[in-house]
């Protein structure tokens, strides 16, 4: 049985046990938490060191400082070029996000000599969107409103969780407005989900035929490859009668 008592004093530790044996024998005691309550009052707290807690508190800590090291460019050492503006970050972050950037600040490119990278093919909110989630501070909303440049980006630079993150998202809502930039979009980067999604989409669900007219502008520009695997996926779920 377990029993919740409040020790003050020594005089607590004591109990009195109801028995008829008599005779010398052993009570094994097993404290699951111990707690120590202050003197002056207040919540009790355990005496054992709560590793969860104290990570959270320390995970939560480290977040705060990587946004305002973002946020005021504190000690920035390289500044980004986007497409409509600059911003500033650090080497040392961008380089333990992607082997990418390690390399670029490793060897001895332009980007080491001048500070300087050009990401030029991301808008300014969007690259702000991308080192948020580099310094661990992004937000649900920003990730969802540029998740496509943020996978080109992943792809880019290589940066694997980002763009796994991306292909997770990007299955969860397809449609007929979306499914055809979706595909493109798969086969473009090589997410083999994404792609399978699009294709289950579109014959499995039978939603080709919600797409019929945007059909042959994406056939004009479809790599022959896919052209063949949708034809192929087709010839998979097709029964004939």
């Amino acid at each position: 049985m377990v029993h919740e008592r409040l020790l003050r004093n020594c005089e607590d530790f004591v109990w009195p046990v109801d028995s008829t044996f008599h005779g010398r024998f052993i009570i094994d005691v097993e404290f699951l938490d111990l707690k120590i309550c202050p003197v002056n009052g207040g919540e009790a707290s355990s005496i054992w060191p709560s590793d969860g807690l104290l990570q959270s508190v320390a995970a939560e800590s480290t977040l705060r400082c990587l946004s305002r090291m973002l946020e005021e460019a504190i000690h920035s050492d390289v500044t980004i070029n986007t497409a409509d503006g600059t911003l500033r970050a650090h080497k040392a972050i961008l380089s333990a996000s992607s082997p990418v950037f390690q390399s670029m600040f490793r060897h001895n490119l332009k980007e080491k000599e001048s500070s300087l990278i050009y990401i030029e093919d991301m808008s300014l909110e969007s690259c702000t969107t991308l080192l948020s989630y580099l310094y661990g501070t992004i937000k649900q909303e920003d990730f969802w409103k540029h998740r496509l440049a943020l996978l080109g980006a992943a792809n880019k630079y290589d940066i694997a969780d980002l763009k796994d993150a991306c292909e997770e998202s990007l299955l969860e809502d397809i449609n007929s407005a979306n499914v055809l930039e979706r595909l493109q979009e798969a086969w473009l980067y090589q997410l083999d989900r994404l792609k399978k999604g699009c294709l289950t989409y579109l014959f499995d669900f039978g939603k080709i035929y919600d797409v019929r007219d945007e059909v042959n502008n994406f056939f004009r520009q479809a790599d022959r490859e896919l052209m063949l695997e949708m034809f192929q996926e087709v010839l998979t779920v097709w029964k004939p009668i």
